[in-house]
């Protein structure tokens, strides 16, 4: 176990502008999240690491050493391996409706089991927890129900606060900062029931390769990192998206258009969201068959996410999925029988 010492010195060296190995970043956020820094000493850490993050790039050792003492620390659930989990780090500043979470219904309503991780919003006006509030999904059910959840409908929402209740130990610090630090990064590498296979959205392009090899380290054998050429961290309809894809212990960046998808581009003020009950309605209109800009991006994330998840290489096959999902039905049944479950 770190000594206080040990972490004061482990906080000169990132204010040196020298990273922490793997190993050293793990035996820091153990130290931290077992509750023995002090707050100033874990200000201090946070705001070395995000001065040499400004100046040298974002540390994918860090990010997953961080993720890794996270998960430890976790009440865990049990997923098989071909579990699936569509999230984004948020904080992209653009307000758009709910995309992952209604892709992951989608996914859900084509049998795929899916293990979503999400929160409250921190930066839009509805988060993943908020909206599926309004839809009816009781989030802060207890652990045994979550399993049962994914047992039973193929599908569960982790709500991070009580999954990971060592944050406790840097919530006041970072509420204080008021600027990004990396347990903003944290997240969407830290599911609950150890998914291995991710579609991971990320606020800016830079992520995607320290992200990428995070989640290579923690494990995952199939996921596409994603960014949109305008910030939003979803796989987007506005214009062109950049990935890196991790198959098989290999990583290859790569690009899409909307009309890779056969969709046409729009604007982002087609997207825009609401608070949680406007967003909630567009998911049950989106579940009810109705077309438009919305059902598009959704139906491309649903498409990506299949072939994140290996079932199909093929993006016709995928499309087909994710459309029967939709017209049949499928993915409302998914949200009703989720909701029957949750709320027993």
């Amino acid at each position: 176990m770190l000594t206080t010492e040990d972490f004061k010195k482990q906080i000169e060296v990132l204010s040196n502008g020298k990273y922490l190995s793997y190993d050293e970043g793990k035996s820091a956020f153990e130290y931290i999240m077992t509750g023995n820094a002090t707050d100033i000493l874990i200000s201090s850490f946070l705001t070395s690491l995000k001065i040499i993050f400004i100046n040298s790039g974002i540390s994918h050792d860090l990010i997953a050493a961080g993720a890794d003492i996270m998960r430890e620390k976790a009440i865990k659930i049990k997923a098989s391996d071909d579990t699936i989990d569509i999230v984004g780090t948020g904080g992209d500043g653009h307000n758009t409706l709910n995309i992952s979470t209604a892709t992951a219904l989608v996914i859900s309503g084509t049998g795929i089991k899916v293990a979503k991780h999400g929160n409250y919003s921190a930066s839009s006006m509805s988060g993943s927890a908020d909206v599926l509030i309004s839809l009816g999904i009781n989030i802060k059910n207890d652990i045994s129900n979550v399993q049962k959840c994914l047992d039973e409908c193929g599908i569960c929402f982790l709500f991070a606060p009580k999954h990971h209740s060592a944050m406790k130990h840097v919530m006041n610090v970072r509420k204080e900062l008021h600027f990004r630090t990396i347990f903003n990064l944290l997240g969407p590498l830290s599911n609950p029931a150890f998914v291995k296979k991710q579609l991971v959205g990320v606020y800016d392009k830079s992520l995607l390769m320290p992200f990428a090899k995070a989640l290579k380290k923690l494990g995952s054998t199939n996921a596409w990192i994603v960014s949109s050429d305008n910030g939003m961290d979803e796989v987007t309809t506005t214009g062109k998206t950049f990935g890196v894809k991790l198959l098989n212990g290999k990583l290859s960046e790569f690009e899409l258009e909307p009309k890779t998808f056969g969709i046409d581009e729009v604007k982002i003020e087609k997207l825009k969201g609401g608070d949680p009950n406007y967003n909630a309605k567009k998911i049950m209109q989106l579940l009810n068959g109705e077309k438009g800009p919305f059902r598009d991006i959704v139906k491309v994330n649903a498409i990506c996410s299949i072939l994140a998840s290996g079932l199909t290489n093929d993006v016709k096959e995928a499309s087909e999925m994710v459309t029967k999902s939709i017209d049949s039905k499928s993915a409302l049944e998914k949200l009703n029988l989720l909701k029957q479950v949750s709320n027993t």
